[in-house]
């Protein structure tokens, strides 16, 4: 019997049909609804108060700070409230500034945020920036809205949001919540100061003790990886951003190393002050 050879067009139809069938397979699950969880409450007192100090990455103070935590209850909803007052040399200003920052985050089933308000005044108490972020649940979105009365502008832009946002107010308190030590990787969205929003990832990159103000401290260390899809070869070209919480409960932040609050700002070392060990 003469063998049958399979023409170029016989070939190149088969090669179209099985395309078709893996692009018939793929497309209902990349339609599937990716489901988010947002962070666990982390493991917290009704009412923590500490101080960090924020320097150069070659060294050298740029700011400093002081920041309260309370539990409150609001129409029936456990509340978490950060204070944070700061002081000192902070992007995009070239000379000293004082900010508070106001956020207030839900810690009822999940540490979701709410809301949060950043003032920033010169040294003689004139108020030149305002900045808020305003999460609607019902809606799925977030506000970012930024007024510069110093230069006269504005920034107002919206982001469709999933459950599992993070905003930088409050961010060192949520992630006390991560599985330490394991190997899990925890995905959430993040909003950046600048503003954007960016899928992230937080790695656990191992133990690692680490000398403070407080002393040596027996640390997590945790990498926030920014997932930019196409664009994720360009990741060379952002810093590495680490943070250090301690091993022993209730997990308090340490240290952070990466951007000040945007692209365009300075790498810093943020570093708590002094580190109280447990039992003292």
């Amino acid at each position: 019997m003469t063998p049958r050879f399979r023409s170029i067009s016989d070939t190149c139809t088969n090669i179209k049909i099985f395309y078709r069938k893996i692009v018939f397979i793929i497309i209902p699950v990349l339609l599937l609804p990716i489901t988010s969880h947002p962070m666990s409450v982390p493991p917290m007192s009704k009412k923590e108060e500490g101080s960090f100090i924020t320097s150069y990455k070659e060294g050298g103070t740029r700011w400093k700070a002081t920041w309260t935590l309370d539990e409150f209850i609001e129409s029936g909803e456990s509340k978490v409230r950060l204070v944070l007052n700061a002081q000192g040399l902070t992007n995009p200003y070239t000379r000293d500034m004082k900010w508070e920052s106001v956020s207030v985050w839900k810690s009822g089933a999940a540490f979701t945020p709410v809301q949060a308000v950043t003032e920033v005044r010169d040294m003689q108490g004139n108020l030149l920036m305002t900045e808020r972020k305003a999460v609607d649940e019902s809606q799925g979105t977030v506000t970012f809205v930024r007024e510069d009365y110093e230069n006269n502008s504005s920034v107002n832009e919206s982001f469709e949001t999933e459950r599992d946002l993070m905003i930088v107010e409050g961010i060192v308190l949520a992630l006390r919540s991560l599985p330490f030590g394991t190997d899990d990787t925890v995905k959430a969205q993040f909003l950046t100061n600048e503003p954007d929003l960016y899928n992230v990832e937080f790695k656990q990159k191992g133990r690692e003790t680490i000398k403070t103000p407080g002393g040596e401290v027996e640390c997590y260390k945790v990498e926030l990886v920014p997932k930019l899809g196409a664009l994720n070869v360009f990741k060379v070209f952002f810093p590495k951003t680490y943070f250090w919480f301690t091993v022993a409960p209730p997990h308090k932040w340490v240290r952070y190393e990466g951007l000040e609050n945007d692209r365009d700002s300075p790498e810093v070392v943020m570093e708590a002050v002094p580190v109280k060990k447990p039992g003292n």
